[in-house]
């Protein structure tokens, strides 16, 4: 069996009395894209941050997150990228005063052997809307040209595997679709990426697995083609009555 990429074990995070999040075991294997869906305040973006090591608040954190069998759980988030870990957060990263040419500049490929950032040609060839936006301020950019830059900037960085927190948001039907094909696109290029999304009908067209969360738990998880007719994934989802 492959070793996974990505793997936390036991990874707990709690804000003061109240337990956020309680996961005993996800992995990401490579080439593979892991979907994580849940309602609003079902632990998504706790999962993600926790895995990086970042958070808003000051909240307790325990468990063990490996990335390629290296142990990170203690390191700062800036070491966690380094070694290859990135987030896209949700609303995306970019420096809003920067053109989207400086934003890219700004975002400096890995120095580590066995890594190597997409070039501009590589960035261009999947988001060509970039290329046509290149001296134009980020601020200027719509939704979705911005979390193109944002995922583009990522990319840039050489990821070893890439957290992608609700790409989707505000972006109008065919952009969530033109993101989340290019998304696609790279894991069968072999880039290992779990995709938090609330929009699960977008989700479940592109992702290889679904994990359900509720409540900062996994309450179902396994192939996306099982998942999809799952009763829980149907009607709180997907507006579809079970059989």
């Amino acid at each position: 069996m492959t070793a996974p990429v990505l793997e936390a074990r036991d990874l707990r995070v709690a804000y003061g009395g109240h337990v956020a999040l309680e996961i005993p075991h996800i992995a990401l294997a490579p080439g593979e894209l892991v979907g994580v869906v849940g309602a609003n305040g079902a632990g998504k973006s706790t999962l993600v941050n926790a895995l990086l090591g970042w958070s808003r608040g000051a909240p307790s954190v325990s468990g063990s997150v490996r990335l390629d069998g290296e142990e990170i759980g203690a390191m700062a988030p800036h070491q966690r990228v380094a070694r290859g870990l990135t987030l896209v957060p949700e609303g995306g990263a970019v420096f809003m005063r920067l053109t989207v040419a400086e934003n890219l500049a700004a975002a400096r490929p890995p120095r580590s052997a066995g890594r190597r950032g997409h070039d501009e040609a590589e960035i261009y060839a999947l988001f060509p809307r970039l290329r046509e936006r290149l001296d134009h301020a980020a601020s200027a950019l719509s939704g979705g040209e911005r979390q193109m830059l944002a995922i583009a900037r990522a990319l840039r960085l050489g990821p070893r595997a890439l957290l992608l927190d609700e790409p989707s948001i505000g972006l109008a039907p065919r952009l969530v679709a033109d993101v989340l094909r290019a998304v696609r696109g790279l894991v069968d290029e072999n880039l290992s990426v779990l995709l938090v999304e609330q929009n699960v009908r977008a989700a479940i067209e592109v992702v290889d697995r679904l994990v359900l969360l509720e409540r900062g738990r996994i309450i179902a998880q396994g192939p996306v083609a099982e998942m999809r007719d799952d009763p829980r994934i149907l009607e709180a989802y997907l507006g579809e009555a079970a059989a």
